[in-house]
């Protein structure tokens, strides 16, 4: 009987160590907050990650209660989350309520994680996180007033800043105004945009006109070629002074000649009512403007 005994308490022995065995096989990683620079109302978290061993869970409702928790701190929540990979994260929320005179290193309160297998609740402690904590103010103040009691934060009013950027557009303007006066003046204005060709556009209007009957052609031919020649001279230019192209160019001695003709025939025409030159003489009044247009371009 007294082997029976002994037997079964070995047994029950055996399954207890067992039991706590398998209890503490479960993991605990920690991640700590920064552990300087803190004053009193400032918060900070632990984040526990809990790795339960086969058969094991965390007792949520044996977790310490949110409250004060010694000297300096408050335990202000704790959040519970279960990610898929089977462990259990707790995020201890803390608060530091109260503060030494001077600098001082202290420890966060004690915390353990409630595990069980069904049968057994064990706590498993974590090490205390330390952490500095200053007072807001140092021990002796230098002023008159007395210090007072921290008043709640009031929004800040809006700051109406259309008048300042009105100033600001009217200085920059002004600053810019003998910048852009400075570039106008400067610029070589002759250098840089097209000259005006006036053989060029005579030649565009002949060549629109080139299909129409003859009235019409000649009539805006000719007018073409004498704006041309008036523009180009600078003046009215007429057979006995179509001279004064080549004065200012020599390449416009070759066709002299020839704007002296087509000079003659417009006079002829549009003074005399002489009749319109035929039809097979349009190419060579192309040719000319198209040659005078060549000069134009300083292709000689």
């Amino acid at each position: 009987m007294k082997r029976l005994f002994a037997t079964l308490a070995a047994l029950l022995l055996a399954g207890s160590a067992h039991a706590d065995d398998t209890l503490t096989e479960t993991r605990i990683a920690v991640h700590d907050p920064r552990p300087y620079g803190y004053q009193i109302g400032d918060t900070f978290q632990r984040e526990v990650r809990v790795f339960p061993a086969p058969g094991v869970r965390v007792q949520d409702k044996a977790l310490t209660k949110p409250g004060r928790a010694g000297t300096w701190f408050e335990l202000r929540s704790i959040a519970v989350d279960r990610p898929d990979d089977g462990s259990v994260r707790l995020v201890l929320d803390y608060q530091v309520i109260n503060v030494p005179t001077e600098v001082r290193t202290v420890s966060t309160p004690s915390f353990a994680v409630p595990v069980t297998d069904g049968q057994r609740l064990v706590r498993l402690p974590l090490q205390p996180a330390w952490v500095t904590v200053a007072p807001m103010t140092p021990q002796t103040v230098l002023g008159r007033d007395r210090l007072t009691e921290t008043q709640a934060d009031i929004p800040a009013k809006g700051i109406d800043t259309a008048p300042l950027t009105t100033r600001l557009r009217w200085l920059a303007l002004a600053a810019l105004l003998p910048i852009l006066a400075l570039v106008y003046c400067w610029t070589p204005w002759d250098a840089l945009l097209p000259r005006p060709r006036p053989f060029a556009k005579a030649v565009r209007q002949a060549h629109r006109a080139r299909n129409r009957d003859d009235q019409e052609f000649w009539s805006a031919a000719l007018r073409a070629l004498h704006a041309a020649l008036d523009q180009t001279a600078g003046q009215t230019v007429f057979t006995h002074n179509v001279t004064l192209l080549a004065q200012r160019n020599a390449a416009w001695d070759r066709l002299l000649p020839a704007l002296s003709e087509w000079l003659t025939v417009s006079r002829a025409v549009f003074f005399t009512d002489g009749a319109w030159p035929g039809r097979d003489q349009r190419a060579r009044l192309l040719q000319t403007l198209n040659d005078a247009r060549a000069i134009e371009r300083g292709i000689h």
